[in-house]
Order: structure tokens, then C-alpha cells, then sequence
């Protein structure tokens, strides 16, 4: 793992952060000629000058290679009070007169436009949708361009005419060049599985703005039949994140098309036409059931005495009596790495079971990852990506207090198609000891920011003593700091909560990493970190808390921020 900014293990250094990523936006940008220009990793700090949807701004970047372009906004404002506007983004060519991609919105009210661009100069705005002016973040960032497998055959390649041929685990590239164009990908599975398809940033220009994705299965030679009750889609973006499948795909032959979406015609240049190129990720995760794992003795219904031990792609053989106590199986398994993992029950034996209900847990039993709801006659179905090695358990139970009989549980694992970038802040409340002013430190990040590769991640600091310092320091666990001491571990105390009772100021990070940075005369001040890209790193998860300086509080002489963590994810939205 390499941290880019000013990061020091200890001993402590005094220092910023790093500044030179965060850079302040010029006005007026408000036509392609006036285009602000920006570099791959900066952060611009910006400002809507006039109310939705009069204000436009424009930037300008150079490409000296191909890459997977994104453009990312976040809220402004403060953690206390964040100014969070409806925003859209759209890449034009150097001149700002070809539009090549552009997105409503992705995360939120957030926005995020990527797309894989050829070297050569470019232009982009940013706009608001709706609301009033205010501050904004806008990331602008670069990844490696992700090879293309397959490319869409010659038309007509519909039902009609001649799919193209993928195999799972490919990733596709095609093109609707009207509306009305229907593209047919087939592929052929051997054996049960869970097929995954999702719509990425892959492809190249011009990005085709809508689309929607469905399953098709071969019945008998030439004649095809939809799956599912309605295509895939996302009125506001070309990214439809998943196309579901019900169950396992059976061995057969099989076809993904891809047409135009749903999303209204809308209002030139924020208008959908429709056409353009897209592209596909597609993943496999076999089911293959070689091993067979029989349920350990009753009780088995906790993570003390599971009920048993598996890999995925063994099958699970158990009996549930109910959705109730000992009607519950916990079942332990463990990933290397990220990981997808898929997981389907169904009857068995001369009792089968009827319908069942699975859930994801984390090693410790207590939270809750993921599930898959089934009925008194249906299976729950359950797909989720690990961002991490671990210890997980999966849990099945009968869909009702009624449902009872033998099951077999189906279990399989891919190689993930991404990793979502994602933030979790521990509530203040709980985590955070009352400082001499009478508050809780709060640590956070705005809405929208996300600690995406190659772009300046900032989070904040807020509720502390004016024109001082404080202390954010960063690990990889909550649990053990420096390899032997159990966490959280209390420090000092601050002052009394509302009960007289005094709040424990409570390590709760492992403190591999420090860096300083001084607060405002408001008593906030920004962290700013930027991670370059690397593979190995996809998925890590860091774990942050601060220090703040406050001499009169206590012996320590600080108070102590919540603790908050982050993953670090290949994909934006």
C-alpha cells in the first residue's frame, strides 16, 4: 500500500496536508473558451455564482495516453451543515461542441461521468440541475483503460440475425447506432451457475447515454424467450449497476440484449439521443457442488458452534426447522482477497425444503452484510462482493416460523467485476469525547467524496478548538494496535455527558500512519490524502480517527474525533 501525500510513520511531523491537490476554481469559466484547465488527481473546490440551471462550468484536460476518465462531484459545505445540490456532468471535445458522454446523476445527488478517452485535449461542464448556488468538489481522475475482450459483431446481430458469441468473464464493447437497434450477446453455460452483466465506463466515445439490459434463453434452436418480468435500467445514467438473473442459469444457451433505455427525451445538451458505444462486464460464478458438506450436530444456530466449515463452491447439506432459533444454520467460510460470492438454496431429501431465506454476516456474527429473501415457496438468492480477505458466515433459515425441511445450499466465487469506493463514519455521539467547549470532535467526509484511486480524498475535521491542531491517524485495524493491544483503549476522559458521566476518549485505530494539519478560526480543518492506483490494493480497507489539541481538558491534554474507515474501490458510482 503507498500513501501519496504528506504522510510520515511516526515520530510525529507538523506539516499541511497536501494542498497542492486542492486547488480553488477560476472564474469565469462559463464557455468552452474559457475552460479552466485541470490536472489528473486535483480536487477543485468550485461555486455555483447563479441558481440552477443558468450557471455553467467549464474545465479543460489533456490525455497523453488513453485512460478511463472520471469526473466526480461532492457536496460543499460543512459536515455540520453540507450544501448537497442535483449536479450533471458532461465531456465534450477540445472545442466544447462534440459531446462525447455525460451522466445525470450516479451517486446521489452527486454526479460522476467517466468514459475511456484516446490521448488528445478535452473539455467538460458542470452543471446544476436544480437548486440554489452554492460550493461544490469536483475530483477529476484517471484510470488504466481496461482491455476490451470482445467486440459486437456485424449487424444484423438480434435475435434475427447473428449474436455475438461472448464467453462469461469477458468484457464487451459494443455500439446501438440508432435508437431502435437491438444488440444480442450470446453465451452457453455447462453447468449451474450465477451469471453476472453489468454496464461500466469501458467503452469508448461517443458514450452511448441510456440503455437497458435483459436475459434471453434459447428454448430450442432459433426460438428465445425473455427472463425476468422488465429489462435492466436506470432512467438517469447508461450504468445499469447489475442485471439479475432469478435462481441459477441452468446448462443451456443464453443471450444478453442490450437496447435503449427509459430515460425521457429531456432538454439539448442534457438530452438523451440514445446511441453511442457501450460496454459490458461479465462474470461467471460457478456453482459446481463437487464437495458436499453435511450439518454438524444441533445446536448449530451461532457463530460459537456453526454449522460447519466450507469453501466456496461446496454444497451445504442441512435441515432447518423454522426462520427461529434452532431452526437457524450458521455456516463458516473464509476468502483470500476480494471476492463475489453467490449462494442459492433449494430442497432436497425426502422433507425438501420450500422456500428459505439467506443472510451474510461479518466474522464477529453482529453485522449484517447482505441477504436474500425467499418465501413459504421460493428460495432467497444472495450475491454480494467481500472488498476484503476475511472470516464471514452465511446463514439459512426457512423463509417462515412454519417452513421446515432438508436443504442443499449452493455455493460458489468469482474474481469481483469492481469494488465500489465506500465511506463509513462511526456516529460522533458514541465515539467522540466532549472537549473543553463543550462539543464532540466530529470526523467525516462530505456527501459524494469517495476515496477513489488517483484522486485527492478529503476528509474533514470539525467541532474542535479554533486556531490550534489536530492529529488524524490512519491504519488497517480497529481491533489490535501495534500487533498486541486490544481496541478501543481509553486515553483520558473528556467532559460529562448529559448523564454526568464522563466520556472516555477512546483510541479505536491501529496508529500506523500520522498526519497533522492545523484548524480554522472556526475549529475545522481538512485531511487530504491521494492513493495511487494498484491492483494489490483493490479493496483495502483504512481506518482513521484524530487528536485534537485541547490542553485544558485533561491530563492527555486532547480530545479524540469518532473513528471512521473507507475502501478503496475501481469503481466511482
Amino acid at each position: 500500500m503507498h500513501f501519496r501525500s504528506i504522510l510520515l510513520l511516526p515520530p510525529l511531523l507538523l506539516s499541511p496536508s497536501l494542498w497542492a491537490q486542492k486547488v480553488l476554481e477560476i472564474e469565469p469559466n462559463d464557455t468552452p473558451a474559457q475552460a479552466m484547465p485541470i490536472l489528473p488527481g486535483q480536487h477543485v473546490v468550485a461555486t455555483y455564482t447563479t441558481n440552477a440551471p443558468t450557471d455553467d462550468d467549464w474545465y479543460s484536460f489533456t490525455l497523453a495516453a488513453p485512460a478511463q476518465v472520471h469526473l466526480h462531484t461532492s457536496a460543499g459545505g460543512t459536515l455540520s451543515l453540507g450544501q448537497s445540490r442535483d449536479n450533471r456532468i458532461a465531456i465534450y471535445d477540445a472545442t466544447g461542441t462534440v459531446r462525447l458522454a455525460w451522466n445525470d446523476n450516479a451517486v446521489g445527488t452527486m454526479a460522476d461521468c467517466g468514459v475511456t478517452l484516446p490521448a488528445g485535449s478535452y473539455t467538460a461542464v458542470v452543471n446544476l440541475k436544480s437548486g440554489n448556488a452554492t460550493d461544490y468538489g469536483l475530483d477529476f481522475f484517471v484510470l488504466p483503460v481496461r482491455a476490451i475482450d470482445v467486440v459486437e459483431g456485424a449487424e444484423p446481430n438480434d435475435l434475427l440475425g447473428t449474436p455475438t458469441v461472448f464467453a462469461p468473464g469477458q468484457t464487451l464493447e459494443g455500439e446501438l447506432s440508432t435508437p431502435a437497434d437491438t444488440d444480442y450477446w450470446s453465451f452457453t453455460v455447462v453447468a449451474p451457475c450465477i451469471v453476472q452483466v453489468v454496464s461500466h465506463d469501458d467503452g469508448g466515445i461517443p458514450q452511448l447515454d441510456n440503455l437497458a439490459l435483459r436475459y434471453h434463453q434459447e428454448v430450442s434452436p432459433g426460438n428465445w424467450i425473455a427472463l425476468g418480468a422488465g429489462n435492466a435500467v436506470n432512467t438517469a445514467s447508461h450504468r445499469v449497476t447489475s442485471l439479475q438473473h432469478a435462481g441459477t442459469l441452468a446448462p443451456g444457451n443464453y443471450a444478453v440484449a442490450v437496447s435503449a433505455g427509459t430515460a425521457a427525451t429531456g432538454t439539448a445538451p442534457w438530452d438523451y439521443v440514445k446511441t453511442g458505444k457501450y460496454s459490458l462486464r461479465t462474470s461467471v460464478i460457478d456453482l459446481p457442488g463437487t464437495v458436499s458438506v453435511p450439518e454438524s450436530a444441533e445446536p448449530n444456530d451461532n457463530t460459537t458452534t456453526p454449522a460447519g466449515v466450507f469453501n466456496p463452491g461446496d454444497d451445504l447439506l442441512g435441515f432447518t426447522s423454522g426462520s427461529t432459533g434452532d431452526g437457524i444454520d450458521w455456516w463458516l467460510f473464509a476468502v483470500g482477497g476480494p471476492t463475489t460470492f453467490g449462494a442459492i438454496a433449494e430442497g432436497t431429501g425426502p422433507s425438501p425444503l420450500a422456500g428459505s431465506t439467506l443472510r451474510l454476516w461479518d466474522a464477529t456474527g453482529t453485522v449484517s452484510l447482505a441477504s436474500g429473501s425467499g418465501s413459504a415457496t421460493s428460495h432467497g438468492r444472495l450475491v454480494y462482493t467481500f472488498e476484503r480477505a476475511g472470516l464471514y458466515y452465511l446463514q439459512i433459515a426457512g423463509a417462515t416460523t412454519t417452513t421446515s425441511g432438508n436443504y442443499v445450499l449452493h455455493t460458489g466465487a468469482a474474481n469481483p467485476l469492481y469494488v465500489p469506493a465506500s465511506t463509513r463514519t462511526e456516529p460522533a455521539s458514541t465515539n467522540a469525547c466532549i472537549g473543553s467547549n463543550g462539543l464532540r470532535p466530529l470526523l467525516g467526509n462530505l456527501s459524494g467524496e469517495l476515496p477513489n484511486f488517483d484522486s485527492t480524498f478529503i476528509t474533514r475535521i470539525e467541532r474542535t478548538i479554533p486556531n490550534s491542531f489536530a492529529a488524524v491517524f490512519l491504519g488497517f485495524s480497529n481491533t489490535l494496535a501495534f500487533g498486541s493491544v486490544p481496541l478501543p483503549v481509553t486515553l483520558d476522559f473528556g467532559l460529562p455527558d448529559s448523564q454526568s458521566n464522563p466520556t472516555p476518549c477512546a483510541g479505536r485505530v491501529d496508529p500506523l500512519v500520522w498526519v497533522l494539519t492545523l484548524t480554522d478560526g472556526a475549529g475545522n480543518g481538512d485531511f487530504t490524502f491521494n492513493f495511487p492506483f494498484a491492483a494489490s490494493d483493490i479493496g483495502l480497507r483504512i481506518f482513521q480517527q484524530a487528536l485534537c489539541y485541547d490542553p485544558t481538558l485533561n491530563g492527555f491534554g486532547f480530545s479524540i474525533t469518532n473513528d471512521a474507515s473507507y475502501v478503496l474501490g475501481d469503481r466511482t458510482f
